[in-house]
């Protein structure tokens, strides 16, 4: 009698398991929840990210690929530099996949005694900024298959709206990072 409570005790769990997993799978297949809606609030903004980062995209994942040493580095910065460039209060995050952050353009570049400052070896520290696993855009970037995702809060540092828009670096669940652009 035992036996077969425990057979159909697992049994039930695994019809759990294949009906949940397949109603998971189903809402993976869309970026984060109610993205759409929430893009059409702030379109304008999102679209200038959007148009600014997604051309940028093959680029970035290729430095990153290429990322082993100051000189790599030198390059990956330029780039993001040259994005944000076009965007007056513009800033790039470029993150490994587990939230340590590789860049930061608000930060100060080449400065080795500035554990905070854009270096190769403070990204091997992980000094240039804490890990940025927990922001939004960034989270469900790695976390949604689509790769894309968007956020917008107020900043009590600078009292002011941001705005972000975040592309993966890669596969869904093999790649090399997110690339977050924002603007105030």
């Amino acid at each position: 009698m035992k036996k077969c409570q425990t057979l159909t005790t697992a049994a039930a769990l695994l019809a759990v398991i294949v009906f949940a997993g397949s109603t998971a799978h189903a809402q993976d297949q869309q970026c984060q929840s109610n993205f759409a809606d929430a893009y059409a609030v702030y379109q304008d903004k999102y679209d200038s990210l959007t148009n600014t980062l997604q051309p940028e995209l093959s680029g970035l994942l290729t430095e990153m690929q290429a990322l082993q040493n100051q000189a790599s580095y030198a390059t990956l910065l330029s780039h993001a530099r040259l994005i944000v460039g076009g965007l007056p209060t513009g800033r790039m995050v470029v993150t490994v996949p587990d939230g340590t952050v590789v860049l930061d353009t608000a930060r100060t570049d080449g400065n080795p005694s500035d554990p905070k400052s854009n270096t190769y070896q403070h990204f091997l520290d992980k000094t240039i900024n804490e890990n940025h696993n927990s922001r939004i855009a960034i989270f469900a970037a790695q976390g949604y298959p689509c790769g894309n995702a968007i956020e917008a809060k107020f900043s009590t540092t600078d009292g002011v709206r941001e705005y972000y828009f975040a592309s993966r670096l890669g596969d869904y669940l093999d790649n090399f990072g997110t690339a977050r652009l924002s603007v105030k």
